[in-house]
């Protein structure tokens, strides 16, 4: 009975709602974040509004805008300085522990979720084999990819003002799904930005990490995540039989795993906070007007 009763207490007092949406996907309101990480909006008059990703108050990256036909990017304006600060959050040894992510894992890291703005997010572990490091302007990133270049008719990158400046990694592949009806292609590229320099990382730590991927091990790896999928107007217009959607994760915490997992080879394993906010979803017209609906069934694909 005791048990029962400090249950409720809990629930009663948490300052989330959890709902599942399927397997492996859930759906998280924060109904009172502190905005440490935040989403922050750039209103432009007759023009699309630009995204970033804030921490403490400081706008560290510029993720893309909420234009329907553009393409994502994300580009550093400010040193994330990560490093430098104390621990900002303790995780839950749940977290490490080979369970599968359920209602309660989620509720024991509520101290983290505080963390973001309040709003609506979707919580859920994704698997990915990664590629790079790249920097911020290597010829061998998505940014200088022939097919990239042609769907949103780019002839210099450089010139654009969308490349990252800063390491990341990229999906090794990209994810393909086909849509029969109009018989186009869309492939998913990824991308997971760190926000600590690889030189700054404790190499001692990384090879604790890669023995125990070694050994069988899938530590997680904590991210703020979006997704983004414009349709361009190469698209639009019937010009075009492929077009790109785009996954991104900020790294809150697991560096050290992240250089382990790529040394090792392994794909790696993440816990994503994917904020509602930085997102965008926008339709084929075959695929009708429902967009929640679509949304979610898209990243139920990506949760496991």
């Amino acid at each position: 009975m005791a048990t029962e009763i400090s249950m409720k207490q809990e629930t009663t007092h948490s300052k989330l709602d959890v709902e599942k949406l399927s397997e492996g996907l859930f759906k998280v309101k924060i109904r009172d974040g502190k905005g440490f990480f935040k989403i922050g909006v750039e209103k432009r008059p007759e023009e699309s509004n630009s995204l970033f990703l804030e921490i403490n108050g400081s706008r560290k990256f510029e993720i893309g805008n909420d234009c329907d036909t553009c393409h994502f990017w994300f580009k550093l304006l400010n040193d994330p300085r990560l490093s430098n600060q104390k621990k900002i959050a303790n995780l839950p040894k749940s977290f490490q522990t080979p369970r599968p992510l359920d209602e309660p894992l989620i509720r024991e890291m509520e101290p983290l979720l505080e963390l973001m703005e309040k709003g609506e997010y979707d919580i859920f572990d994704v698997t990915l084999p990664l590629g790079g490091p790249y920097s911020g302007d290597d010829e061998g990133s998505y940014f200088f990819n022939n097919e990239f270049l042609e769907i949103w008719d780019i002839e210099n990158p450089r010139e654009e003002g969308i490349l990252p400046g800063w390491n990341f990694y990229e999906g090794a592949r990209p994810r393909v799904f086909r849509h029969t009806e109009s018989n186009l292609l869309e492939k998913q590229f990824d991308f997971i930005i760190p926000l600590i320099q690889r030189d700054s990382l404790n190499e001692e730590y990384v090879k604790i990490y890669q023995e125990m991927i070694a050994g069988g091990d899938r530590p997680r790896i904590l991210l703020l995540g979006l997704y983004q999928r414009p349709i361009p107007s190469s698209v639009q217009s019937g010009k075009a039989a492929n077009f790109h959607s785009f996954f991104a994760g900020f790294v809150l915490d697991g560096h050290h795993k992240l250089a382990a997992y790529r040394r090792a080879g392994v794909s790696a394993r993440f816990l994503t906070i994917l904020s509602h906010k930085a997102s965008k979803y926008f339709l084929l017209p075959e695929e009708g007007t429902a967009v929640k609906q679509k949304f979610e069934e898209r990243l139920s694909a990506l949760a496991h």
